[in-house]
């Protein structure tokens, strides 16, 4: 098949004097798209990279692809990872991943959170921030977690990003808000483990535990490939729990209309009871399981990152009904 590679790369980011720290963490590295191309090569497919951005439209046209290969993050907007796939829709072309109710649905975490409780999924009580000067009443309890309500690669969280009382809810509320320019979601803070739970076509990964000297995963963090961040694949949980675990992801992925690979990040409190803390539809595919956790996940269970293209591929094409 002709396959059109879409993504948006740090190195192509529209990079301006006034960006808050972090604004383009979420883009891809060239690295990835070209293990990608590669994998694709490697698949007897005819691969072309395309920047994910309104200027590569004419191009794909003429490329007429079968199908496109979409990690675009976006530039700009709330629900930036929706813009590629409305494009895309509008040109008639399919593509990889979740479509526009899916990607918005997700990119929007305080949205997320409203679908997973009306599907009677767990997830932390929150509450949503315009104004660190007018927060609203609630009976959420301390310890709270403060992050914004749009943004990926844990842009936002800091190592404040945890709060015992109201003065520093309202200092870190304001310290977002300033930083980003963005609504604010406030939520308890489930002390216990973080987990990430990968999921290649309805298959979901090995779980991986993310162990962090804060107890969470910063910005600074996940940017940052000498810090005290490591990861275990699989996790050390029991049979019951890890099924528990990934049903869960399953059926957050079907609540949110994802499709072909997404990533959940999960949390289990001191009881043993699971929560989901938000997703992510377009997870890192940087092509070193060290760095990435759905490659990791992928290279627990046995799969090669060639292994992981055709999966997602294959996974498209029978959703497109292509062959």
């Amino acid at each position: 098949m002709k396959i059109a590679v879409l993504a948006n790369v740090k190195e192509d980011a529209p990079v301006s004097l006034e960006d808050p720290p972090g604004r383009w963490d979420d883009l891809d590295d060239l690295k990835t798209v070209e293990a990608t191309l590669t994998s694709l090569i490697d698949l007897g497919h005819e691969p072309k990279y395309f920047p994910g951005v309104i200027d590569s439209i004419e191009d794909i046209k003429r490329f007429a692809p079968d199908l496109c290969f979409n990690f675009s993050e976006g530039h700009y907007g709330n629900s930036r990872e929706a813009q590629m796939p409305a494009v895309l829709d509008m040109l008639g072309i399919p593509y990889t991943c979740a479509g526009v109710l899916g990607m918005m649905l997700s990119h929007n975490k305080h949205i997320a959170k409203s679908q997973f409780n009306m599907a009677g999924l767990p997830t932390a009580r929150f509450m949503v921030v315009e104004d660190a000067n007018n927060i609203p009443e609630s009976n959420l309890r301390y310890p709270m977690f403060v992050k914004p309500a749009f943004e990926g690669s844990s842009i936002g969280i800091n190592e404040s990003a945890v709060v015992n009382n109201y003065d520093e809810l309202v200092n870190q509320v304001s310290w977002v808000i300033d930083t980003l320019d963005t609504l604010v979601l406030v939520e308890e803070y489930i002390e216990g483990r973080e987990f990430t739970i990968g999921i290649l076509g309805d298959e979901a990964l090995p779980i991986v535990e993310i162990f962090s000297p804060t107890g969470y995963y910063s910005n600074s963090q996940k940017e940052d490939f000498a810090s005290e961040v490591y990861r275990v694949c699989p996790a050390e949980l029991s049979y019951i729990q890890t099924k528990e675990f990934q049903n869960l992801a399953l059926r957050a992925k079907k609540v949110l209309n994802l499709e072909d690979v997404c990533r959940m990040d999960m949390r289990m409190d001191n009881a043993g009871n699971p929560y989901i803390l938000e997703v992510n539809p377009i997870p890192l595919m940087y092509p070193d399981p060290k760095q990435a956790s759905l490659i990791y996940a992928a290279d627990a269970a046995g799969y090669t990152y060639t292994d992981i293209v055709r999966k997602i591929i294959e996974s498209a094409v029978k959703r497109w009904h292509l062959q």
